[in-house]
């Protein structure tokens, strides 16, 4: 068996990057919350405004609705068996830790 094809090896590397994501999945939630609390603060400049509104369309929130609404659309196929989502999980995690790095640096750059 090559390293390439390793199990051990592809293990190892899904085990650092659920590492790597789940804090970050921890704490999305929370953070996309904030582009909202801002805008509601007011006083914001057009670009601040503009900047908080699309981290809060992208952020947690709004896909967790396009997410229960996927499955309700998709209620038929939920007898059938599926895989563990590990990949899926994974994706969402990357796209997280971007998120969440774009938020810090908006957040820290405007602040």
């Amino acid at each position: 068996m090559t390293d390439a094809t390793s199990p051990l090896k592809t293990d190892s590397r899904r085990i650092v990057a659920w590492a790597l994501f789940l804090p970050v999945l921890c704490a999305w939630p929370f953070l996309s919350a904030m582009p909202l609390f801002t805008l509601v603060g007011g006083g914001l400049s057009l670009l601040d405004f503009s900047l908080n509104a699309v981290m809060l369309l992208s952020g947690f929130w709004p896909l967790l609705v396009l997410y229960g609404a996927s499955r309700v659309r998709r209620a038929e196929d939920a007898g059938r068996l599926r895989g563990t989502g590990s990949a899926r999980g994974l994706r969402l995690g990357a796209y997280a830790t971007l998120w969440t790095g774009l938020y810090l640096i908006i957040a820290f750059a405007r602040g």
